[in-house]
């Protein structure tokens, strides 16, 4: 499965199973979850993609880990990176054993196909409905300090796409446009970095205003004692 659909049914699940043990899990940690399990492609040829983080062997007890140290929050975060297995071995297969064994288990429905164009448009659209009914729309339409973190995933999903077709020398423009499914799956990855763009533009603009009032708060304490246009006492004599 693409980013697109890694990162859409991240959140859905990582929000669904934090309102469950009543946890508030931040966006862009529900939206990072299920990219993590690819960043074994930013430490190519150290190590081989789709092997070490797509094991259950090794998530596993990281995410037990996660839970143990985090409580609710890191079950939340863990149901993210999790996700991102159940999808790939839905549309592809996945290594659950390795290093212990090669075993491939998945449904291989294909990538691209109709079913994973279906899977992670869909997601988008399940993504934009839970953002509205948890207040998370708030992020783009008010400007927010927990937006700007929102960077994170943001250059995560960018920077992953770019190296691994840079790494398997794909003519990433060509390709995105070459198929129907795939232009779907690419106008839905831009649509997810317009809308996560506008939140840390509203997240920057918090700090911003929030840097601003703190130094009007300054000047205001430091003029207290000396207000402007008031005259200097004069001199008496005793």
């Amino acid at each position: 499965m693409f980013l697109l659909g890694h990162s859409s049914w991240s959140y859905i699940f990582s929000k669904l199973t934090g309102r469950q043990v009543k946890v508030s899990i931040p966006a862009y940690l529900a939206l990072l979850a299920g990219v993590l399990p690819d960043f074994d492609i930013y430490f190519k040829p150290l190590i081989q993609h789709h092997t070490y983080t797509h094991s259950l062997i090794i998530l596993l007890p990281i995410c037990a880990v996660l839970v143990n140290r985090f409580k609710g929050l890191g079950l939340a975060f863990s149901a993210g990176i999790l996700c991102h297995l159940v999808a790939d071995s839905i549309v592809g297969t996945i290594p659950p054993l390795y290093p212990l064994s090669n075993f491939e288990f998945g449904i291989s429905l294909g990538l691209p196909s109709p079913a994973d164009t279906t899977l992670e448009v869909g997601a988008l659209g399940l993504v934009l409905v839970v953002a509205i009914l948890n207040g998370d729309y708030k992020l783009v339409t008010q400007s927010h300090r927990e937006g700007i973190y929102l960077a994170i995933p943001m250059v995560s999903i960018v920077t992953l796409t770019l190296l691994f077709a840079g790494d398997n020398n794909i003519p990433l423009t060509a390709f995105a446009f070459s198929r129907k499914a795939l232009t779907l799956i690419t106008l839905g990855h831009a649509t997810l970095i317009g809308i996560v763009g506008l939140a840390v533009l509203q997240g920057v603009r918090a700090v911003i205003n929030d840097s601003r009032r703190r130094g009007q708060g300054s000047l205001g304490q430091s003029g207290e004692h000396q207000p402007l246009g008031t005259p200097l006492p004069s001199n008496t004599s005793p």
